[in-house]
């Protein structure tokens, strides 16, 4: 289990992917930019905290992708389940993170982040279930289409969008735990994943 770990470089590149995350969450609280609606022609404001989870997303998918087959093919663990639940325990310290800054800094928007980052990483690991580690242009995708297609006039978001909730939205909260919840068991049982293969 330490090699998966290492291997995984949870300690390191996580880490360090966390803390951007943080900072960011931090420093931009929120902050918004006036941009283009495709569809309604219209400008909306747009939270730069919308693009604060793409980073740590994107490290999920370099760690989850960073393997060592040899050692992984002989081992008696599920290195699957491993995957999973560093996955979960990542995106529960991002939420937990963005709920503490949301609160000691004032900042509506910022405990929102956490729950993006919940609704983005399970996109991506559903998506990654289909075409693999190029999955890791979902999240970027999905934000680029909240942002041009699904802002009406006066920065009103389409009901699919997710990301531009309160933090206090049911219907986004319930969308972020369903994408996550639905990305991790596809994860376990994606055919190309090590689902059974065991590990040490």
């Amino acid at each position: 289990m330490r090699w998966w770990f290492r291997a995984r470089r949870a300690h390191t590149l996580l880490t360090v992917a966390l803390a951007v995350f943080i900072v960011t969450v931090a420093v931009l609280q929120d902050a918004a930019v006036g941009l283009p609606s495709f569809l309604y022609g219209s400008s909306n404001p747009v939270l730069l905290l919308l693009l604060a989870p793409v980073p740590l997303c994107a490290t999920l998918m370099f760690s989850l992708e960073s393997r060592l087959p040899e050692g992984e093919s002989t081992g008696v663990r599920q290195v699957a389940v491993l995957d999973a639940g560093l996955v979960l325990f990542t995106v529960a310290l991002a939420v937990l993170a963005a709920s503490f800054l949301g609160l000691a800094l004032d900042a509506e928007a910022a405990p929102a982040a956490g729950r993006n980052v919940a609704f983005l990483a399970g996109l991506m690991l559903c998506t990654r279930a289909l075409i693999g580690p190029p999955a890791v242009m979902a999240p970027v995708a999905w934000i680029f289409a909240v942002i041009f297609l699904g802002l009406r006039g006066g920065g009103r978001a389409e009901f699919w969008t997710v990301l531009p909730a309160s933090a206090d939205d049911l219907h986004a909260s319930l969308a972020a735990g369903a994408a996550l919840i639905a990305g991790t068991a596809l994860h376990i049982k994606r055919p190309g994943s090590p689902a059974h293969t065991r590990l040490h």
